[in-house]
C-alpha cells in the first residue's frame, strides 16, 4: 500500500513538472478529446485566445480557436482539428488567427489510445518572425551579390561588413579590413582638404558622392566613383555609413586617351599651312583653321556660321548650291573626292587661284563636307612667268629658223593631244570608279584571255573580305579559290546565256550568300572582258523564308485552335457529369449518416438481427467503407484532370490565336503561361520548369510573334538539357522569370544544359546557323526570334552562357 501511494505521488510530481514545462514554452499547446473539445492547454494557448484556462476546458476548439487561410475564415468542418479527427491522421499547415491576421504554423497530432477513444494535440507556432528573418537573408544575399563594392562602416568609419565585389575591386578580404578604416586604400593623390570636406558632409547627415584615386592591395592605382550615405538610429543619431564603390579605371583611361588624341588632332588642324573648312549639308560653315582665315582674309571666328558661297565667285554660286543638292539627292559626286583648280574670293573681293579637294563625312545624324584649300597664286604666277619666257623663246626661235618653229609647233600639238588623251583616260577611269562604287552591287571586270581582274569596287571588297589591291591584276581563279563549287559564278569562262540568275557565293565570313548575278561582255582597249555584277539578295530571301514560316505557323495555329474548340465541348460534358456525381454523393452521404444512426439504434435495441447481419455481410462484400472513402477522392481526381485538360485547351486557343495586323496591349505573364502549357510535351520528360513571374504592366506587342519567340526559347532550352542528361537519364531545370524597370519589361529564360561555346556566340542569331544534327534544326529559330524582338518591337536579346553549365537569354521589350 505504501509503495502504491509513493508511486502515485511521484507520478503526480512528474505530471506537475511536465505541465509547468509545457506552460512555460512559447508554442501554444492544446489537448482535445475525440469530439474536438478542449481537455487541457498551456498558458501560451490561453494568452493566444485571451481566455482563462478554466473557461477553455470542454469548449469546442473550432469555436474558441477559429482559423483563417488566405484571408477566408475556415468553416468548422475544414478546421485542421476536424479534418484530423475525420481522416484519423495528423494535419499541418499555415493559418492566420484573430482580427490582426497573425500568421501561425498549426500542427494537429492525431493519437490512438490503447484503452480509450482517440485524442489530439494541437501545437500553434508564430511564423511571422520566420518570414521577417527570411526577408533579411534575401536582402543580405542581394547586397553580397551586387556588382558594385558595398561597405558598411560604424560612426567612426571602421569597417563592419563588405561584399564580394569589394574584395574583387581592392584585393582585401573581410578579415584584413574588419575594424579598420578605409585609409588602407589611400593613394596620397587626394589632399587632406578633400577628405575634410567629405567627412564634414557625411557627419552633417548628408550623402556624399565623388571620385577618388585609390590603391589596391597589390599597390596598383585605380579610379573609383563612391557614394557614402549616413544611416541614423531610432534617436536620429548617425550609427553607420554605407559606402558604394564603382571601379571607373577603364573609363578614366579611355577618357585620357581621347583627350590626348583630340589634342594631337587640334595641333595638326591648327598647324597645317593649307586651309581646312568644314560645312554642313546646307553649306553653312561649322569650323575653320587659322590658315583658312589667313588665306581668305577674315578675322578670327568671323567665318563660322557663314555660308561657303561667300568664298566662291558670284557667277558660280548658283551652280555651287545645285551641286550640293544633286549630290545629297543622287549620291553622284561632281567635285567630292576629286582635286580641282578653281578660283576663290577673299574678304576684300579679290580673286585668287586655289587647289580644292572636298571629302564627305557621314555620321548617324548628319552629312558634312570638309574642304582642303591650297593657295596656288605663287605657283600660277611662276607658271605665267614661265609661259612668258617660253613665248619669248619661241619668238626668238621663230626669228632664227622657220623650220625649227614649224617642228616646235608640231611637237606642241602632239604634246597637247597626248595631254588631252591622258586627261580623258584619267577622267574616264575616275568616272568608271565612281560609277562602280556608286551602285549597291559587287562589280568585277575580268580579262577573258588572261583571266586577271582588271577592275572592281568597294562593294566587292566588303562582300568577299578581300582588299582591292589584292584583287587588281591578280588571277581570278586563284584569288577566289575558296569559293569551291561557286568559283564559276564569280570567274566565268565566257558569256553565259542564262544571265541574270539567282545563285550562291561564299561571303567574307565563310557563309553562303544569296545573290543575283549578271554577266555582260565588254571590250576594253580592243580586248574582250566580262563584267560580273553581283546583287546581295540575302535580306529578300530571309524575308521570303520568314513569310513562308509565318504562313505555316498561322495554319498550324488555326488547326490547333479548331482542335481545342472540339475538345472543349465533350470535356465540359464530362466535367458537368463528374460535378453532378460529386454533389449527388454528398447528398447520399447525408442519408447514409442517418441510416448509420438508425442501424446503431437497431443494434442497441436488438431489432432485426437477421437483416442487420445480412446488411453487414453485404457491406463487407461490396467494400462499402472503401467506396464511401474513395468515391469523393475519385471525383476530385477526375475534376483535377478535367481542369488540366481545360487549361491545356485554353492555352492552345490563346497560343494559336492569329497574329494581329497592329500591336495590341498584352499580358506577358499570360503569354508565358500559355506557351509553357503548349510546349509541355517538349520539356516534361527532360526538365523541371520553374516560373517566377512578377506583376507586369501590359506590353504593346504582336502577341502571336512573342508566342513564337517564347516557344523557340523554351524548346531550345529543353533540347540543350536533353543533350546533356540523355546518357545519365537525369533531369535538368528550366527557369523563367519576369520583371520590369522604367519603360521596359524583361524576360529571363535559363537552363542548365550544354551551354554555348564562346567561338559561336556571335553566330547563333545568324540565319541557317545551327549546332543540331542534320534534320533536327533549320537554323531559323533564333534568327527569327532576334528579328521579332529587335526589328518588330525595338527590343533586345542578350545572351550569357558557360559551356557545360547552361545558358540564359534575357529578352527586353519596350512597354509602349
Amino acid at each position: 500500500m505504501k509503495g502504491k501511494t509513493q508511486l502515485i505521488a511521484e507520478l503526480r510530481s512528474v505530471i506537475g513538472r511536465l505541465e509547468a514545462v509545457l506552460s512555460s514554452i512559447d508554442e501554444a499547446i492544446l489537448w482535445t478529446d475525440h469530439e474536438g473539445r478542449a481537455k487541457w492547454c498551456n498558458d501560451s494557448f490561453a494568452r493566444l485566445i485571451d481566455l482563462k484556462r478554466i473557461f477553455i476546458m470542454t469548449k469546442e476548439v473550432s469555436s474558441i480557436f477559429p482559423l483563417s487561410q488566405r484571408g477566408q475564415e475556415l468553416p468548422a468542418e475544414a478546421h485542421p482539428l476536424s479534418v484530423a479527427l475525420r481522416n484519423k491522421s495528423s494535419q499541418q499547415g499555415n493559418y492566420t488567427f484573430g482580427p490582426s491576421g497573425k500568421p501561425f504554423m498549426v500542427k494537429v497530432q492525431y493519437l490512438e489510445t490503447v484503452d480509450g477513444p482517440p485524442t489530439t494535440i494541437i501545437i500553434a507556432r508564430d511564423s511571422s518572425r520566420e518570414k521577417e528573418l527570411a526577408e533579411y537573408r534575401i536582402q543580405g544575399a542581394a547586397l553580397s551579390a551586387a556588382a558594385d563594392a558595398i561597405v558598411i562602416l560604424d560612426n567612426l568609419g571602421r569597417v563592419h561588413w563588405i561584399n564580394k565585389s569589394f574584395t574583387s575591386m581592392t584585393g582585401y578580404t573581410f578579415n584584413e579590413v574588419y575594424g579598420k578604416t578605409l585609409k588602407v586604400l589611400k593613394s596620397g593623390r587626394q589632399s587632406p582638404a578633400f577628405y575634410k570636406k567629405l567627412w564634414s558632409t557625411i557627419l552633417s547627415g548628408k550623402p556624399w558622392t565623388g571620385e577618388l584615386i585609390n590603391k589596391r592591395k597589390n599597390g596598383k592605382i585605380y579610379y573609383e566613383k563612391q557614394s557614402i550615405t549616413p544611416v541614423p538610429d531610432a534617436e536620429g543619431r548617425i550609427s553607420n555609413f554605407i559606402a558604394i564603390k564603382s571601379d571607373i579605371t577603364d573609363k578614366k583611361l579611355a577618357q585620357k586617351s581621347l583627350e590626348d588624341r583630340e589634342a594631337k588632332l587640334s595641333a595638326l588642324f591648327n598647324g597645317v599651312i593649307d586651309a581646312i573648312v568644314t560645312a554642313d549639308s546646307k553649306g553653312d560653315i561649322l569650323s575653320v583653321n587659322p590658315a583658312a582665315e589667313k588665306i581668305f582674309g577674315y578675322g578670327s571666328g568671323t567665318l563660322v556660321g557663314q555660308n561657303v558661297r561667300i568664298l566662291v565667285p558670284p557667277e558660280f554660286r548658283p551652280n555651287h548650291d545645285s551641286f550640293i543638292r544633286r549630290y545629297l539627292k543622287t549620291g553622284v559626286p561632281k567635285v567630292i573626292g576629286i582635286g580641282r583648280e578653281i578660283e576663290a574670293v577673299r574678304s576684300d573681293g579679290t580673286r585668287f587661284p586655289i587647289d580644292l579637294s572636298i571629302n564627305e563625312i557621314r555620321t548617324p545624324d548628319a552629312v558634312m563636307f570638309t574642304a582642303i584649300v591650297r593657295d596656288i597664286s605663287e605657283r600660277k604666277e611662276q607658271e605665267r612667268q614661265l609661259q612668258m619666257l617660253n613665248e619669248q623663246l619661241e619668238q626668238l626661235v621663230d626669228e632664227r629658223t622657220a623650220a625649227l618653229t614649224r617642228r616646235t609647233e608640231e611637237l606642241t600639238k602632239e604634246v597637247a593631244e597626248r595631254k588631252r588623251a591622258e586627261m580623258e583616260t584619267r577622267q574616264n577611269q575616275e568616272l568608271l570608279r565612281s560609277l562602280l562604287d556608286g551602285i549597291s552591287a559587287a562589280f568585277l571586270i575580268i580579262d577573258v584571255e588572261k583571266r586577271i581582274i582588271a577592275e572592281t569596287n568597294t562593294i566587292a571588297e566588303e562582300m568577299f573580305g578581300i582588299n582591292r589591291g589584292k584583287m587588281l591584276g591578280r588571277n581570278c581563279d586563284r584569288t577566289f579559290s575558296k569559293q569551291g563549287q561557286y568559283l564559276h559564278e564569280i570567274c566565268p569562262k565566257g558569256y553565259e546565256a542564262d544571265s541574270p540568275k539567282e545563285t550562291m557565293i561564299i561571303g567574307r565570313d565563310g557563309h553562303p550568300v544569296s545573290v543575283t548575278r549578271h554577266v555582260l561582255p565588254i571590250t576594253i582597249k580592243e580586248r574582250p572582258h566580262l563584267a560580273v555584277i553581283l546583287f546581295d539578295i540575302s535580306d529578300r530571301k530571309n524575308l521570303e523564308r520568314k513569310l513562308e514560316m509565318a504562313r505555316k505557323l498561322e495554319s498550324i495555329g488555326r488547326l490547333a485552335s479548331g482542335i481545342a474548340h472540339e475538345i472543349n465541348t465533350p470535356i465540359q460534358y464530362v466535367g458537368n457529369s463528374v460535378h453532378f456525381q460529386k454533389d449527388g454523393f454528398a447528398d447520399f452521404m447525408k442519408v447514409h449518416k442517418l441510416d448509420t444512426r438508425i442501424l446503431a439504434e437497431c443494434r442497441s435495441a436488438g431489432l432485426f438481427p437477421q437483416l442487420l447481419k445480412q446488411r453487414d455481410e453485404l457491406a463487407e462484400e461490396e467494400e462499402l467503407d472503401f467506396l464511401i472513402e474513395e468515391i469523393p477522392n475519385s471525383c476530385d481526381r477526375a475534376q483535377n484532370g478535367i481542369q488540366r485538360v481545360a487549361g491545356i485547351v485554353h492555352a492552345m486557343k490563346n497560343f494559336a490565336h492569329p497574329g494581329q495586323e497592329e500591336k495590341q496591349p498584352a499580358d506577358i505573364n499570360k503569354l508565358i503561361a500559355n506557351t509553357v502549357t503548349v510546349s509541355r510535351n517538349e520539356w516534361k520528360y527532360h526538365a523541371d520548369l520553374d516560373m517566377q513571374l512578377e506583376t507586369l504592366p501590359l506590353v504593346n506587342c504582336f502577341q502571336g510573334s512573342i508566342n513564337q519567340v517564347l516557344l523557340n526559347m523554351i524548346v531550345n532550352a529543353a533540347h540543350a538539357i536533353k543533350y546533356k542528361y540523355d546518357e545519365t537519364g537525369g533531369k535538368g531545370k528550366i527557369a523563367i522569370s519576369t520583371y520590369w524597370s522604367y519603360d521596359d519589361v524583361f524576360i529571363n529564360i535559363s537552363d542548365d544544359g550544354t551551354g554555348i561555346p564562346d567561338s559561336i556566340k556571335d553566330k547563333i542569331f545568324e540565319p541557317f546557323f545551327t549546332t543540331k544534327q542534320v534534320g533536327e534544326g533549320s537554323g531559323q529559330g533564333l534568327a527569327i526570334a532576334h528579328d521579332i524582338v529587335v526589328s518588330k518591337h525595338g527590343g533586345a536579346i542578350e545572351l550569357e552562357s558557360f559551356p557545360g553549365e547552361g545558358t540564359t537569354f534575357t529578352i527586353r521589350l519596350p512597354i509602349k
